[in-house]
This record gives C-alpha cells, structure tokens and sequence, in this order.
C-alpha cells in the first residue's frame, strides 16, 4: 500500500522519528489557534475594548486547554512539549488577566498595538518592558552568556565520561542539559533587550539565590501574580500575619511549578516519577523558606554548603525515581517515542 506523506523528506526516517515530526506538525498545528486568540485578546485589551479581551482570554483559556483533545499526539515526548506549550499558554493568559489593570509598560518609544501585541504574546518574562523584575547577574558588564554556556557544556560532556549508573550524576547532568537546551533558544530567539537567562550555575550560593537569580525565570511571572501576590497580599486581609503570609505565598509558587510539571512530564514518567518532580519543587519551596527564616540574606559557608547538599540530595531522590537513559550514547533515538 502507497503511503503519502505530506512532507516527502520524512518518508525513509526511523517509524518513531517520523512519527515524533508528524506530532511537532500536529501540536504545532493545535496551538496556533489559541495563540492567535490570545494575540487579539492582547491587541483589543490594548485598544480599550475591555469586554471583548475578557471574552477572548476565555476563549484562548478554552482553545488551549482542548487543543491536546483536538490534536492528540501519540509520542510521548511530543505530547511533553505539547502539554509544556499548553501549560505556557494557559499560564500566560492567566498572568495577563491578573495584570490587566498594570500592563507591561514598553521601555522607549511605545511600538503600534499590533506590535506590542506580538511582543507581549512572545516574551516570557517581559524583558522589553517595564517595570523588570529580572535581576541582573553579578558584574554583568563582564557576564558572557555564550562563554557560560560553552563552560556548561564542557561540564556536561565531562560528566558523560563518568559512570552513568549513578543518579547523582545523572541529576546533575539533566540540570545542565536544561540549562544547555534553554540558553541554546535563548541566543538565537532572544529579543534586543533580553538579559541573561541563566546566572552560572556553579556560582549557586543558596538555595533562594539559586531560585531566583541563577537558575532560569522565564515563569516568574505567573509564579507571582498567580500564586505569590494572592496568598501574600490576600491571607493578611483574613487576619494571617504578615510574617506567615509571606513564606505561604513563597510555597504557593513553589506548589504551582509543582503542578505545571507533573501536567508537562506526566506522558512520559509513571506513577513514582510523577510524585517525585511534584515533591522535588515543593520540598525546594520547604528548603527556602526554612534558609531564609534562618539566614535572610546573609551569606555563609554553611548556609552555602547545606544548601548544596539540600539540593543535590533532593534531585537525586526524584531522579533515582525515573528511567532516564545513563548517558547520551544510551539512548535510542528508534524507540524515542516508546519513553
């Protein structure tokens, strides 16, 4: 039987390598609708058509939510970038909703709606506007990401020779492979004005300095307005002391990027997995409230040193909890869509 298939060069790939570029085509296909309406919803808000961007965000909340309905995909790594994508979507609209009353404000000249429209639809972090809570990393002036990232890679590729059998290496080898995957896209979709999006993760020297200035933020955003802001500013309205509002507000963005990960991961860990990558951001979220109650932002040592071996021990308890490949040359990239 003749098969026709609708991009001719995928014909003689492996059946799961085709089958995972059948899926991007199809994912992407599910998420362009969504996006266009929340790109309208953005361009109507921006226009003062109130009552219309409150009908359209309920539509991209629907669309996005249904599209893995719509468009299933049957490759489970797929199906993890469509759920990230969903997840992203979903959160996005959300964070806009809840900040509709203080939109971004464009650093500069201001661009014509339909541009800040796409601008806001496709920055992650606001990095083009203002205000911008993204910090800068230390001496930036001297900061190279490229640099960094070539470092980074020579720490993953050195940690490759080692044995592959042991989950310490391997949480530390997927941290780094994060790390290598999102700086990548960084340096070639960033915007002008995008600051770095990773500090170096060697230099971590807490675990709330390594959460909020080394490791990535792209989801500090939604993490704010949807789960910090909330608890911290809406418990005390209950009579919940400040001092006791804060650290709650703290675990509830912590439980959020909790949950948006077991959604993401779900098609490819079972059961233990799944609870383990929920319990690893949750057990973060203990950990830094715990330090900061105790240290602040003071620097020491010890506070340095437990903080390491917090956060090693936690990552290899949830990787030790996955059947993750030992190693690169392990994988096999025929059965990718068996994972």
């Amino acid at each position: 039987m003749n098969i026709s298939y609708p991009l001719p060069f995928i014909a003689n790939l492996p059946p799961a390598v085709e089958q995972a570029g059948l899926d991007c085509l199809r994912t992407a296909a599910s998420l362009l609708i969504p996006g266009e309406v929340l790109y309208f919803a953005i361009y109507f808000h921006r226009r003062r058509y109130e009552k219309l961007y409150a009908v359209l965000t309920c539509l991209s909340l629907a669309a996005f939510g249904f599209s893995p309905i719509l468009a299933p995909v049957s490759c489970g790594p797929i199906q993890c970038v469509q759920n990230f994508a969903v997840a992203i979507g979903i959160m996005k609209t959300l964070d806009l909703w809840a900040r509709r009353k203080s939109f971004p404000r464009y650093n500069g000249k201001p661009p014509s709606d339909w541009f800040y429209a796409l601008i806001v639809l496709t920055e992650l972090r606001y990095e083009s506007f203002t205000p911008n809570h993204i910090r800068a990393p230390k001496d930036e002036d001297k900061f190279s990401e490229p640099l960094q990232l070539c470092i980074h890679i020579a720490i993953f590729v050195v940690l490759q020779s080692l044995p592959q059998n042991h989950p310490t290496v391997l949480a530390f080898e997927v941290q780094l492979a994060i790390y290598i995957i999102w700086t990548t896209l960084q340096l070639l979709l960033r915007y002008k004005a995008s600051p770095p999006l990773f500090g170096p993760l060697y230099l971590a020297e807490s675990l709330s300095g390594y959460w909020s200035e080394t490791w990535h933020n792209a989801f500090s955003s939604p993490c704010t307005s949807l789960a910090y802001w909330p608890l911290r500013y809406g418990l005390p309205k209950y009579g919940v002391p400040d001092v006791i509002a804060r650290p709650i507000g703290v675990l509830g963005a912590f439980s959020l990027m909790s949950l948006f990960h077991i959604y993401a991961l779900q098609p490819i860990l079972d059961q233990e997995g799944t609870i383990r990558v929920g319990l690893f951001f949750f057990l973060n979220g203990v950990a830094t409230v715990v330090e900061t109650m105790i240290w602040g932002n003071k620097k020491h040592w010890l506070k340095t040193l437990l903080s390491w071996a917090f956060e090693t021990s936690v990552a290899t308890w949830a990787i030790s909890g996955m059947s993750i490949p030992h190693g690169l040359w392990r994988i096999r990239w025929e059965e990718i869509c068996d994972a």
